[in-house]
């Protein structure tokens, strides 16, 4: 059913239903990327991909949606409907798996080169529908559900993707025992191309919300760097871009190094990289909360400054249990980071600006990846043989990716500004300091104490009042007074704390 205008035109039962299709979506869309996507490069490294391969691979997807978000607004007044749009892109996406199996059933010299140009016209694609998406969705969600909707679908979301990653290991694992390394991944290969399939029908169950691109409120790119009033999201777009250059520098580069310098199998591959994903997981409610209770903007800059470190502590260890921990905080980290840059693009302008802004948003963050992970495979090439500060080859590029996004963090972390944010009385300084390191410790803390406390209570007092304690559940605020003879509780209530 089609509507007219914002998320308030949308009735609430309808609008229930077309979040819960689109949180079943994106589970959908984790199997595929968990399977698929995750398996991808430890395919090429099997079939003899370089490290500049690998790199290249993780740019021109990258690149070529970069390039497609100059015809995404064109794409949406041509087929006059962000749904139409969306679930076209998904067909083709979905689609682009075939070729990539049938390369691997049948491999030839070009096997290397035809994978990668068929995983670059699905991401293409993928990027394509992306600012109709984010538009989209966010007309169905309102503004004040937002954090925590979306907390709650990345959090199953990443469910589904810890459980395809550690499957899709295990599984290849055991068919590499059997069959050729080709054979194998064709036959994983599959599960993505049904997964995202799949992806279609719970857009045709999404309502749709109509909207017409209007010419005078597209922000174009000479805007960004022309008009004052949009500094903001200039300076937003840069840390994006710059920040994720850093980012691709080291990233293409965990597989091939897990893979080809620590010898590991696809079994502890896919433990390793799975382990960071349930930690994305059970962190999702923590940021969720901190963007209600503190806004986007300190969320984003405490977790900025704790990213330098992800790969900064694969300096230290080969054990891996150790890289397991490692990727625990890497999952923490990147949780608070991606939710708090999406809600912040999203709220920097109005809804009519919003398909151009998350295009621009694509443009600065593919671009710049691109450039990234070319960056990190050329050096590998180049100086992957050289010394510096004790540590080369992929350890160095850890090291080099590292100090980037430290540099990078502290730039910009005072430049960034805009959007919609709450109110706080407590300075952004201490804001910043209790994210990073007082709340997730005293959480944990907190929760510990509160249930020794609950039991206590519980132990102390019987009779129905009980009963009522126990369904208000842990956490119930509130002391037990006596009154008339009889112990009651002052307050039943669910306490929200970080």
């Amino acid at each position: 059913m089609e509507k007219t205008g914002d998320e308030a035109h949308l009735e609430r039962a309808e609008r229930g239903k077309s979040m819960r299709s689109s949180t079943i979506e994106g589970m959908a869309y984790s199997l595929m990327a968990g399977v698929g996507d995750a398996s991808l490069p430890a395919a090429a490294v099997l079939l003899g991909a370089s490290n500049l391969y690998i790199g290249i691979l993780a740019a021109l997807p990258q690149l070529f949606g970069a390039f497609l978000q100059f015809f995404s607004l064109s794409a949406i007044r041509i087929v006059k409907s962000r749904k139409a749009l969306v679930i076209a892109c998904a067909i083709l996406h979905a689609l682009s798996w075939l070729p990539i199996i049938a390369v691997l059933l049948w491999p030839n010299a070009l096997s290397l080169e035809l994978i990668m140009v068929f995983f670059t016209i699905g991401t293409g694609a993928l990027f394509l529908a992306n600012p109709s998406w984010s538009s989209w969705i966010s007309d169905i969600v309102p503004e004040n559900e937002r954090a925590g909707f979306f907390a709650n679908r990345n959090r199953l979301m990443q469910l589904v993707l810890f459980v395809a990653t550690f499957g899709a290991g295990v599984l290849l694992r055991q068919l590499q025992l059997d069959y050729s390394a080709n054979i194998a991944f064709a036959a994983v290969f599959a599960i993505p191309f049904f997964a995202r399939l799949s992806t279609v029908y719970f857009h045709l169950k999404t309502s749709d919300v109509k909207y017409e691109v209007k010419l005078l409120q597209e922000i174009k790119m000479k805007h960004l760097f022309l008009l004052p009033a949009h500094r903001n999201e200039l300076w937003f777009l840069a840390f994006i871009g710059i920040f994720e250059f850093s980012v691709l520098f080291a990233s293409p580069f965990f597989t091939p190094y897990m893979l080809n310098e620590l010898k590991f199998d696809l079994g502890t591959l896919g433990l390793i990289t799975a382990v960071g994903v349930l930690a994305k997981i059970l962190a999702f409610p923590y940021w969720a909360r901190a963007i209600d209770r503190f806004g986007n903007r300190p969320v984003l800059v405490s977790t900025a400054l704790m990213a330098p470190f992800v790969p900064l502590v694969w300096l230290f260890s080969k054990d891996p249990a150790l890289l397991c921990v490692f990727n625990v905080f890497s999952g923490f980290v990147w949780s608070g980071l991606d939710l708090s840059s999406f809600n912040f693009a999203l709220s920097m302008v109005g809804r009519e600006l919003r398909p151009s802004f998350i295009a621009k948003y694509n443009i600065f963050s593919g671009v710049f990846n691109a450039a990234g992970a070319l960056a990190g495979g050329l050096f590998l090439q180049h100086f992957g043989n050289v010394v510096m500060f004790g540590y080369s080859g992929i350890l160095l590029v850890f090291l080099l990716s590292g100090l980037m996004r430290l540099a990078i963090s502290l730039f910009f972390a005072p430049k960034l500004s805009g959007g919609r944010e709450v109110e706080n009385k407590m300075s952004e300084r201490a804001m910043v300091f209790n994210l990073m390191a007082v709340y997730p410790t005293q959480g944990a803390v907190h929760h510990v104490l509160g249930g020794w406390n609950f039991t206590r209570k519980i132990v102390a007092t019987t009779g129905s009042q009980s009963r009522r304690i126990i369904k208000a559940g842990f956490l119930a605020t509130g002391e037990l007074v006596e009154e008339e003879g009889r112990k009651i509780m002052s307050k039943v209530g669910r306490k929200k704390r970080l």
